[in-house]
């Protein structure tokens, strides 16, 4: 019994890429195979070397800014195939840039002022698990609270008597229950909360 095996034959297809018009290598410009669907890419010299089956092969070379080249090569021994690729000159549409003076958004001109958002009031600790609007506001800087077992917060040195405290432009006399120990606002209730120190 006797077997013949037979070896496919294989040859290279190897060459440089260069611009047409500088001569200078292309790196990692692609040299594609149609029908294997495969490629390679070129070194650091511009230089690309495949291995392929004996046959007629579709070789397509490209690189970003270059016009793709295709060539037939018909592979019946090692070949040497170079390529020559010519610049593309892309014209893109005009671009506007737009911009905004710097005062355009600015909207309001308030000093000393600092806002608290009640998702940001509900993280702070709470004493006995209950959200306290006046204790998240002596938490600010510029406020410091009017002493142990008593209601209310001093800003920026003043005493207690001069806050005006509001509540949709309600005014609210006194702010908290209990010698300071509970607020009088239901944090459901209230969406934010602004401080004027100023």
């Amino acid at each position: 019994m006797s077997i013949n095996l037979a070896a496919q034959d294989k040859y290279t297809i190897s060459g440089q890429i260069k611009s047409a018009k500088s001569g200078e290598e292309q790196i990692g410009a692609s040299v594609y195979v149609k029908a294997l669907k495969s490629g390679t890419v070129t070194n650091a010299y511009g230089f690309y070397s495949i291995t392929l089956p004996k046959g007629t092969y579709t070789i397509v070379s490209s690189y970003m800014g270059f016009e793709a080249l295709t060539k037939t090569v018909e592979l019946l021994a090692n070949v040497k195939l170079d390529f020559k690729l010519v610049e593309v000159s892309n014209q893109s549409n005009e671009v506007v840039v737009v911009a905004e003076r710097a005062e355009d958004n600015v909207k309001s001109m308030e000093m000393s002022v600092n806002q608290l958002d009640i998702k940001h009031i509900q993280k702070l600790p709470a004493f006995a698990g209950e959200v306290d609007i006046i204790k998240s506001i002596q938490l600010l800087p510029g406020v410091s609270m009017v002493g142990e077992g008593a209601s209310g917060f001093n800003v920026r040195g003043g005493s207690v008597g001069r806050n005006l405290v509001i509540l949709d432009e309600a005014p609210v006399y006194q702010s908290s229950h209990l010698f300071g120990f509970f607020s009088v606002f239901n944090p459901d209730a209230v969406k934010d909360v602004k401080l004027f120190k100023g």
